[in-house]
């Protein structure tokens, strides 16, 4: 659930030094939202550290948007088997007890 703060797509340009054009294509991949309201763009607060990973691994890595897409879907799926190995963990700990 996101937080509900959020800030200028304008401030978020500045901040991160990036052309529209990759807040854009970032939003056009699903990777972000930009959210409309009285004719002014605005930036999630919780978008803010993946789009922080995204221009690092841009511009500094030289990863293209593929590339990015890619790299963000397995670290989704990296961190869903790790919260499924803590839960069986869990269980396993759990039936060791009453054994």
């Amino acid at each position: 659930m996101m937080s509900g703060k959020k800030i200028t797509y304008t401030e978020c340009l500045q901040i991160y030094q990036v052309e529209e054009t990759f807040l854009d294509q970032l939003q056009s991949s699903g990777l972000i939202e930009i959210v409309i309201e009285e004719d002014d763009r605005y930036i999630e607060y919780d978008y803010l550290q993946e789009i922080e990973q995204f221009v690092r691994w841009h511009y500094e890595l030289e990863i293209n948007m593929e590339g990015i897409e890619a790299l963000h879907h397995m670290l989704q799926q990296v961190q869903q088997l790790q919260e499924d190995v803590k839960k069986l963990r869990g269980e396993l700990k759990f039936y060791k007890s009453i054994v």
